[in-house]
């Protein structure tokens, strides 16, 4: 992996910034909640990144993305857990001031290791970079090292860029209207993901 680091570089760069079902609920949040009450949730992605490529690195990637139950469950359970964000979004944004806005390190920690997406990003990058001939340890602590930096940059700038929505857009209306579109994409990203 070290070999083609600029590469693996490169491929994490368009994984991790890209619009996806992770960096499209980040907007949302951010959004919905602002930035400051994102970070447990942000947190929680990360340590899910950690769990889901350190599974991977392992070698038992391969073998949840290769199970047909496996690959059913997981788009069944993603696509569930991206509904309920969804849902949880839309009723902050109608909620009154007196609910707290904000969403957990919990529900953070699950967004990835429940998305296919995820699991065959992984799968495939590791597959694709790593050198057998070479010591696992150091190539896993790369490759779990440089996707955990690509999504905490990308996901807090998806995240930023939403919590800016609302000072540049003063009507609840219009806020309102922004927020069904993310939704939207949200599951619209998710559904492509999932069953494309």
């Amino acid at each position: 992996m070290l070999d083609n680091l600029f590469p693996f570089i490169i491929f994490v760069i368009a994984m991790t910034g890209t619009p996806g079902p992770g960096n499209l609920t980040m907007l949302a949040i951010g959004q919905t909640t602002g930035f400051s009450s994102s970070i447990p949730f942000l947190v929680g992605t990360a340590v899910g990144c950690i769990f889901l490529d350190s599974l991977v690195a392992c070698g038992l990637g391969g073998v949840i993305v290769a199970s047909p139950v496996a690959a059913i469950t997981l788009r069944i359970a993603g696509s569930l857990y991206i509904l309920y964000l969804a849902g949880k979004i839309l009723f902050l944004q109608f909620s009154s001031k007196k609910v707290e806005k904000r969403f957990s390190f919990y529900e953070g920690l699950l967004i990835h290791p429940l998305s296919p997406k995820s699991w065959a990003m992984a799968v495939v990058a590791f597959s694709q970079f790593m050198n057998p001939e070479q010591p696992l340890v150091p190539q896993a602590m790369v490759f779990v090292f440089s996707f955990l930096v690509g999504l905490l940059v990308f996901h807090s700038a998806w995240c930023g860029a939403g919590a800016l929505i609302p000072k540049i857009i003063g009507s609840s209306w219009l806020l309102f209207g922004i927020n069904l579109i993310m939704v939207g994409l949200m599951l619209g990203a998710t559904g492509y993901a999932m069953f494309a």
